[in-house]
């Protein structure tokens, strides 16, 4: 069952990938028949990154009253019809509207899939298994660049949210029936039917439901003190500092890439193809550094991932037409600062003590999503300015410098 509850969180996964990133294969054409300019174009792919945050941070801690299991399959209904409906408007506040909607379910289902992932893997495996669901997000992005390039020159950009609604809304089936409730959800609730669906599962699992109840009592003792006390604040704000730069540089990669590739005088499908294979890159940096970091040190591993990242991004605002190359550069990046980025939550679990990881990780996390929304919106502001593609690329690989030397600076205070 353990890998039943992986693959089905990671195929969630995949769909929220699809889902969230169409809108950035989508934009080029949908610009054009809108006749949008950068800015609101900016504000439409904020309005998505908006709505994950306030999904993560109001939603999220719903999924412990209502159970992570409820959570998912109503966040994923909810996903499925707005990006259904997302077809069907013809003016931009309703389109920014849904993609907030979107975005709110995707932010509520995400703590709920990795606290499910985490629950049902056994120690050894975990990182493995939720590196493995996290790699769902760039397969999306993958599968939503491809059907992208072949769906809208023939049945247009709405074809595109189409499919991607229908696909989530068919998972519906599988996932009632397949997926299991959290067990720490029901150790919780003081009701004989939990308790006897708690040792269903500790029965089939073989887990000790004395130790998973004493787990779940310790993953609900966070310290927002002992995070923003004296010796933890200064490597606490190191890496919010990186998460914030790191989402702000991944976003505006992610939406605008297609885009500013169009406006370069790029064809619209190689544009597309373009923001296929910087989530290919993506996905395959992110299982090259959690193979490697068991054998390098985190710290210089990822230092060289972001250096490495932002010259490839300044590379890559000056491959021109030059398709070959542009892939290549594309892939590479994606392969650095997407992959990078990933590692940062290595960092923050081992950065605070149990007693506040939860917390610490959960405000990092936090410092990234502004940065996501910010990254979009900001893009949108630049373009609109009309410089050439070099200088785009170039600005934008300065905050992955920047993550690079602040590492340093992520370490547990002497003591710790």
């Amino acid at each position: 069952m353990q890998w039943q509850v992986v693959g089905l969180c990671w195929l969630v996964n995949i769909l929220d990938g699809f889902d969230l990133l169409a809108i950035s294969f989508a934009a080029p054409t949908l610009a054009k028949a809108w006749q949008l300019d950068p800015r609101t174009l900016g504000i439409v792919f904020s309005s998505g990154l908006l709505g994950m945050t306030v999904g993560s941070l109001l939603l999220g801690p719903a999924a412990d009253r209502i159970g992570r299991r409820r959570m998912i399959i109503l966040a994923t209904a909810v996903l499925g019809l707005s990006t259904l409906a997302t077809a069907a408007v013809t003016s931009v506040l309703p389109l920014i509207l849904l993609r907030g909607v979107t975005g709110v379910a995707i932010g509520a289902l995400l703590p709920s899939l990795n606290t499910l992932v985490a629950e049902y893997t056994p120690d050894r495996r975990r990182n493995l298994a939720i590196s493995f669901m996290h790699l769902g997000y760039p397969v999306g992005g993958i599968a939503g660049g491809f059907l992208a390039s072949r769906l809208i020159p023939s049945a247009g950009w709405e074809a595109v949210f189409v499919v991607g609604g229908l696909f989530t809304l068919a998972t519906l089936p599988v996932l009632l029936l397949g997926l299991p409730e959290s067990l720490h959800y029901l150790l919780r609730q003081d009701r004989p039917r939990s308790r006897a669906a708690a040792d269903k599962l500790a029965a089939r699992l073989g887990i000790d439901l004395a130790a998973a109840g004493a787990q779940a009592d310790a993953l609900g003792t966070s310290s927002v003190r002992e995070v923003l006390r004296g010796r933890w604040l200064a490597p606490g704000l190191a890496l919010w500092g990186c998460f914030f730069l790191g989402n702000l540089t991944l976003y505006f990669l992610l939406n605008w890439t297609p885009t500013v590739l169009v406006e370069a005088g790029l064809p619209g499908e190689q544009a597309i193809r373009a923001g296929m294979m910087l989530n290919l890159g993506g996905g395959l940096g992110m299982l090259y550094l959690g193979h490697m970091s068991a054998r390098w040190s985190i710290y210089t591993m990822m230092s060289a991932f972001f250096a490495l990242g932002g010259l490839l991004i300044m590379a890559l605002g000056q491959a021109g037409k030059a398709t070959d190359l542009l892939f290549a550069l594309t892939i590479l990046a994606g392969f650095f600062s997407l992959g990078g980025l990933i590692g940062l939550y290595s960092l923050a679990a081992r950065l605070y003590p149990a007693s506040s990881r939860a917390t610490g990780i959960g405000l990092a996390i936090g410092a990234g999503r502004f940065g996501a929304i910010l990254g979009p919106y900001l893009g949108g502001v630049l373009i609109s300015l009309g410089w050439p593609m070099g200088r785009y690329f170039a600005l934008l690989a300065l905050p992955l410098m920047a993550v690079a030397a602040l590492l340093w600076r992520v370490r547990a205070p002497p003591g710790a």
